[in-house]
């Protein structure tokens, strides 16, 4: 599914050791998609169990004529036969201490990489000790971060996407981090909307849902969703009215339609391994009966139609409206909703019952092992996860439970997929695995090099540079909170036209963002990134890397680039990969009065092309 990109990206790295830019092309880097309609119908069927009836056992009794000798006396029963020892109970076993390759692996799947020191401290802890200490991790004010900038500078949109880069390059709670990444390419509301780019201040709340239920609980999320103004805003059912047979006027459908397709089932029955079952989870009347339910919601505390917004109500939920909310019996999915004109009760019941639906397991557990693992899990490695997302509860390998027991609780699940068999044994599988986006491919480097600092707590957010602009097509084209629809920068059942994966039956889903403008601006955003980002600790700036450690190695080539790529790829270079990295960094000779510079060129050289190597690229 990979060697398509692989071979280019190597010899870009190759490329780039020149210290020119690769020109871009002059197209936008946009690719034609096709819309996504690989079906897998596969009927499950239980085979039916009959029991028979117990049959009854008669007894005998004695009836000797009278006169007659008696009955000579039984014989003594014998000694019953000793009952079989009981199978032994097998102990339970927490999982192996990792090794390096390992080690890179569990951090590219539950963080957004790692240092050296991490990745230490998880080869003394272990993986399953590491996500019950994730999970108690406090849980950061980003609504408090807010407004603690807010109080000293102005709020822009790239201030968001700041704040995301300084905690994903510096903060301890990786795997809430990262969950909640996965989380906001799902249910979507980009910044690069501009009615929300209007009410920015409130984004922090629509952020800190994400976060709070990352390992909280999913059906909560949803609903806490459903009725967040910015979500409102971005999916247009705040200020959505019912139907006006006088005017003509019906209600909006798009929230309806995407909390559905999107959020919670999606478009195609399924069974609780996430294979379909080829019917349609909805009608049209299905979208036009909850788009009548999600009526009467707007800013709280405030005028429906001309809604003033003030640090007040900013932060809170929609208000429901009983005027402009549709008081009449609503029906969806074969339910019906008659609760009268109050807005929230109407929709809290009716996500109740969308919630409910059996595909809402598998069709999330899927995508959440495709956004932490891989593209095409199996549907056994699905059904795992989906029964503890519908148990809310996951027992670790060593006995140790994850979970309260509530549905949908998503530390369980994340647990799960993070602790599979198929993520956690050796990729012999060549369908296992993903392509990684350049977001988590930068992320992954940046932590890797860190220098140590902080996140910050006050005052104004540190200055992105080059992370805060990703999206820009002259750099990766995708960044953080900045999707152009609701769909995310790529899909889920995306599958590459005229590919092997295409031919195997694969979904690819990074691949829709790869063009060969997307190609070469990775290249040359990796190049400014390494070689020119700012390395003086004392500026506010969410990009400080720190190499003092790693430079005194590279008068020896081949330990250096052992020990970077043991922090990179886990040691997974290829003997050719390796060998070609070793003879490029070679060439650059440590000696006379310069040796300090040559030492960081050959650093520059040998990361450059270990961040374009397949080994690095792909995620397995």
């Amino acid at each position: 599914m990979i060697k398509s990109v692989q071979s280019f990206l190597f010899l870009a790295g190759v490329l780039a050791l020149t210290g020119c830019k690769i020109p871009v092309a002059a197209d936008d880097g946009e690719v034609e998609t096709t819309p996504e309609t690989e079906v897998t119908t596969q009927e499950a069927t239980d085979p039916v169990s009959e029991t028979d009836g117990g049959s009854e056992t008669e007894t005998e009794e004695d009836l000797s004529a009278p006169g007659s000798e008696p009955a000579s006396d039984p014989a003594p029963a014998s000694d019953p036969a000793p009952a079989p020892d009981p199978e032994p109970v097998p102990e339970k076993s927490s999982l192996p201490l990792p090794d390096d390759q390992e080690a890179i692996k569990f951090f590219n799947q539950a963080s957004f990489g790692a240092s050296e020191d991490d990745i230490a401290d998880l080869q003394t802890i272990g993986m399953e000790a590491w996500i019950l200490d994730q999970i108690d991790q406090p849980v950061f004010s980003i609504i408090d971060r807010i407004k603690a900038h807010s109080d000293v500078a102005p709020l822009w949109t790239r201030h968001y996407v700041e704040m995301f880069w300084e905690r994903a390059v510096h903060g301890d709670d990786q795997l809430r981090q990262r969950v909640a990444y996965a989380l906001s390419q799902i249910l979507v509301a980009s910044l690069e909307n501009g009615a929300i780019s209007g009410k920015l201040p409130s984004y922090a709340v629509y952020l800190s849902i994400l976060e709070n239920q990352a390992l909280g609980n999913y059906c909560t999320l949803v609903k806490d969703i459903s009725i967040n103004p910015i979500m409102g805003l971005y999916l247009t059912h705040l200020g959505n009215r019912k139907a006006d047979e006088v005017d003509g006027f019906v209600p909006d459908e798009n929230y309806a339609r995407e909390v559905m397709q999107l959020f919670t089932i999606g478009l195609e029955n399924l069974n609780t391994d996430g294979t379909g079952q080829g019917t349609e989870t909805y009608t049209l009347e299905d979208v036009q009966g909850l788009a009548s339910i999600f009526t009467g919601l707007s800013w709280s505390d405030t005028n429906f139609y001309n809604p003033s917004v003030n640090d007040f109500n900013r932060y809170l939920p929609m208000e429901g409206f009983t005027a402009q909310h549709e008081e009449d019996a609503k029906s969806f999915l074969g339910t019906t909703i008659d609760l009268g004109s109050d807005a929230v009760v109407s929709v809290e019941a009716a996500l109740d019952y969308l919630l409910s639906h059996p595909n809402v397991a598998p069709f999330i557990s899927k995508q959440l092992i495709q956004k932490l693992v891989t593209s095409n899990p199996s549907p056994a490695y699905v059904s795992r996860v989906a029964a503890a997302f519908e148990a809310g509860i996951f027992e670790m390998p060593g006995g140790a439970e994850v979970g309260t027991g509530a549905r949908c609780d998503m530390a369980a699940t994340v647990a799960a997929i993070l602790l599979d068999s198929e993520a956690r044994g050796p990729a012999t599988d060549d369908n296992f695995g993903k392509l990684r986006s350049p977001v988590l491919r930068l992320a992954q480097f940046l932590r890797a090099f860190r220098a140590e600092q902080s996140v910050s707590t006050t005052g104004q957010l540190p200055r992105g540079g080059d992370v805060a602009q990703l999206q820009d097509f002259s750099k990766f084209g995708v960044n953080a909170y900045t999707s152009p629809s609701v769909f995310n920068f790529f899909r889920p059942g995306y599958v590459a036209p005229g590919t092997e994966s295409e031919d195997a039956g694969l979904v690819a889903p990074e691949f829709q963002i790869v063009t060969t403008n997307s190609l070469i601006t990775y290249v040359n955003t990796m190049e400014s990134i390494i070689d020119g980002a700012n390395l003086d600790p004392s500026l506010e700036n969410v990009v400080v890397l720190d190499y003092t450690s790693f430079d005194p190695d590279a008068d020896n080539a081949a330990v250096f680039v052992d020990r970077l790529s043991r922090i990179l790829t886990g040691n997974t270079l290829s003997d050719t990969n390796r060998t070609a990295i070793i003879d490029a960094i070679s060439l650059i000779d440590i000696a006379g009065a310069d040796e300090d510079d040559d030492r960081k060129d050959r650093r520059e050289v040998a990361l450059m092309m270990l961040v374009t190597s397949p080994e690095y690229m792909v995620q397995r």
